[in-house]
């Protein structure tokens, strides 16, 4: 990878001034290369010197570190090729290379295509709720790839009909840092093309400041290299990787990013089984951007519709003087510029004239209607054609023949089933809200009892999976925890529980529930969803536990009810949210997971919360990962899969006393008999608690503060409660 690295870096990299204070991009033959390489924005401390050495080496042709392989990638190519956000419709750039698009005519024109672009939303889609990028282009109508609207609809040509069960929305804001949203509901799919990676959907009510964008007519290899701007929606793309992507994004994904590159001609490039000659960029499109607008700084034009990228190499799009020679698509009332020339023939008529020559599907006639007399019928590869010199009228739930018909045409057809009184009644898979921007969570607090209450350490750091700067700790909101990457599940968790009533309900006006906090519908199902700081093998994704035959539930190691509190009620939306991560999720029967099932580890959960006197809780939870573990064979986003399924579970409960430290520890086990595994548990707490010493033993890579060690109570008198006396117990929320 670094090789290509290089050689993209050799395209970029600007060695001096042009003498209208702009940098060449001709390569980096300069007097001096190492200081052409340097980042022209801020560096990191952490990676300076890597960057720095990285740098010295490219510009001697000598190999790279690991560690200069992620600063070339992640700081110096990205310097050269930022991607910046957008905030309340503006954006600022700090990298010295494209100072000149924060005034003047390119600023103006950025700023005024901004509003216009949005992401695509999949409110029915179980895979993923986001399909990409799409830009405004006639009165109501959205440019987006074919490939994004095929997630939701079939078909190709006009007209195009949604998928059963699926929809499809616009949502114009979506930026960093905020909650602001203008969507739009996708009213019609007005056309996938057959030729070009392109497709057009229709919305309504567009506001006044979300305007066509005016497409050029100007063929690309007559516009030479030029300055362009990729506005869209870039993800987190599994194909590259994580600690680069995370570093260039700084965690956070699915919101608007300017992206300024330059236009670099044409080239042919395989897409739907056919070579077609595409627009070339080098704009940064790490993380994808499907559907994103190539905008002409200069002009404001849009230049292509960019549909695919190779990483370190060149990105591809969809022409916009070629789409100005497609008269379908002039007649769409596509806001092409002035002067454009006449629509003519094009290598895509061939398409449409296939697309438009198929026959509509046949419905399959029964036996007994082919004898009726005057009727005629031709068999063709789609099913018995049949004409018949009758009049057809038709009622709901079935099919009659209108008088003057022939007996033997009047046999009734097989009306469908009655729908159900609660047909339209769906249960969808959709992600609880949560946070987009990972920059803010502080994760689990040592301090929040008022005594210092550490992390464990993890004695093999060889088993960590680790974030891109090397840290072995994943924060969340009010919670942090530790990943086995081989075992793909937690070590351990660490939460801080507030149980004081005016952070349980900080705005009375607001709704409690878990569906309310997750914003759910009444009949959505939860979706967990992994963490883009980790590389998707070190996690388990949601499809491990939906393809499982039911064996697991997804068992909450830190429960949502225990972290979903806060001063605000967004504070607390949040961390509620962050509960639903896969990192967050250990397979559990369900009879040891809910308490609704008097499952045992349901019971504790709701033990330690709604029997502590004190309003504050520290505890640490997590799976006993032993090599006899058992395996079970499941599927994930790539295929079968063998998980080890841990056989018991435990939990160190820690509260603040009057000053003084209580530590409670537990071990549990559950009955995987139903799923070949054999255990038995029994109910009573006392029989599952051990001491501190005990549990680490028994974990092996987990230690625990000596805070926590000397807060143990396993061999003191037992208690009736956690700390002081019994309290009424709360309300649960769920």
């Amino acid at each position: 990878m670094s090789q290509a690295a290089r050689e993209f870096l050799r395209k970029v990299a600007p060695p001096q001034g042009d003498g209208e204070g702009r940098e060449s991009f001709a390569g980096f033959a300069a007097p001096n290369p190492v200081e052409s390489l340097l980042p022209q924005g801020p560096v990191p401390e952490e990676h300076r010197s890597a960057v720095e050495s990285a740098a010295e080496r490219v510009a001697a042709d000598e190999p790279l570190s690991a560690r200069e392989e992620f600063a070339l990638e992640a700081i110096i190519i990205p310097d050269k090729r930022p991607a910046v956000t957008i905030r309340e419709g503006d954006y600022g750039m700090v990298h010295p290379l494209w100072m000149h698009l924060n005034s003047g005519q390119p600023k103006a024109n950025l700023r005024a295509a901004i509003p216009s672009v949005g992401r695509i939303e999949l409110p029915d889609n179980p895979e993923s709720p986001y399909g990409g990028t799409g830009f405004v282009v006639g009165e109501g109508l959205v440019m987006t790839n074919r490939h994004v609207a095929q997630i939701f609809s079939s078909g190709l040509g006009r007209p195009i009909l949604f998928n059963q069960g699926q929809s499809a929305a616009v949502d114009f804001l979506k930026e960093a840092e905020s909650d602001a949203s203008l969507r739009l509901d996708v009213r019609e799919v007005v056309m996938i093309h057959p030729y070009w990676d392109m497709a057009l959907l229709r919305v309504s009510g567009l506001p006044a400041g979300v305007r066509p964008l005016r497409l050029s007519t100007a063929a690309p290899e007559t516009l030479g290299e030029r300055d362009v701007a990729v506005i869209g929606y870039p993800a987190f793309d599994p194909r590259n990787r994580p600690d680069v992507q995370n570093q260039v994004f700084g965690g956070v994904y699915n919101v608007k990013r300017l992206m300024p590159g330059r236009l670099t001609g044409r080239a042919p490039f395989r897409s739907f089984g056919k070579d077609v000659q595409c627009s070339l960029h080098d704009s940064s499109t790490l993380g994808g951007a499907s559907g994103s607008a190539v905008i002409d700084v200069a002009t404001g034009d849009v230049l292509a519709l960019h549909f695919a990228g190779i990483y370190l190499k060149t990105n591809y799009g969809v022409p916009a003087a070629d789409l100005a020679r497609d008269p379908r698509l002039v007649d769409a009332g596509l806001n092409f510029a002035r002067g454009a020339p006449p629509p003519g023939a094009g290598p895509w008529d061939a398409y449409w004239a296939q697309t438009e020559s198929r026959e509509s599907p046949l419905v399959q006639v029964p036996a007994s209607f082919q004898g009726a007399a005057g009727a005629a019928l031709q068999t063709t590869a789609g099913g018995t054609r049949v004409t018949i010199p009758i009049e057809i009228s038709i009622d709901v739930g079935a099919v009659r023949i209108a008088a003057g018909a022939a007996p033997a045409a009047t046999a009734p057809v097989a009306a469908p089933p009655a729908p159900s009184p609660t047909a339209d009644v769906t249960e969808r898979a959709v992600e609880p809200f949560h946070q987009e921007d990972y920059s803010n969570r502080r994760g689990y607090d040592p301090s929040f009892l008022g005594i210092d209450v550490p992390l464990p350490d993890v004695t093999d750091l060889d088993v960590l999976a680790l974030l891109e700067d090397g840290s072995p700790i994943i924060p969340y909101h009010h919670f942090s925890l530790a990943m086995h990457r081989r075992r793909r599940l937690a070590i351990f968790t660490a939460a801080n529980v507030d149980a004081s009533p005016a952070r349980r309900k900080p705005d009375p006006s607001k709704l409690y529930g878990r569906k309310a906090l997750s914003r759910l519908g009444e009949t959505d199902m939860e979706r967990w969803f992994t963490d883009p700081r980790l590389r998707g093998l070190d996690q388990l994704p949601d499809k491990f536990f939906d393809k499982d035959n039911k064996a697991f539930d997804k068992g909450h190691l830190v429960r949502r009810d225990d972290v979903a509190w806060g001063d605000t009620y967004d504070e607390m939306q949040a961390a509620n949210g962050d509960s639903f991560h896969t990192t967050n999720c250990s397979p559990q029967v369900g009879d040891f997971n809910r308490s609704n099932l008097k499952g045992e580890w349901g019971r504790l959960e709701n033990h330690v919360l709604g029997e502590a006197a004190a309003e504050r809780l520290s505890y640490f939870a997590g799976p006993v990962l032993k090599d006899s573990d058992r395996l079970f064979a499941g599927l994930d986003d790539r295929g079968k899969i063998k998980v080890q399924i841990p056989e018991q579970y435990w939990k160190v409960v820690v509260a603040n006393d009057g000053g003084t430290l209580r530590a409670f520890a537990f071990v549990l086990r559950q009955d995987l008999s139903d799923v070949q595994l054999e255990f038995a548990v029994t109910p009573e707490w006392a029989e599952h608690m051990v001491s501190i010493a005990e549990l680490e033993e028994l974990l092996g890579i987990v230690r625990f503060p000596d805070a926590v060690h000397r807060a143990d109570q396993k061999e003191r008198e037992p208690a009736q409660t956690f700390v002081g006396g019994v309290r009424p117990k709360r309300p649960r929320h769920d």
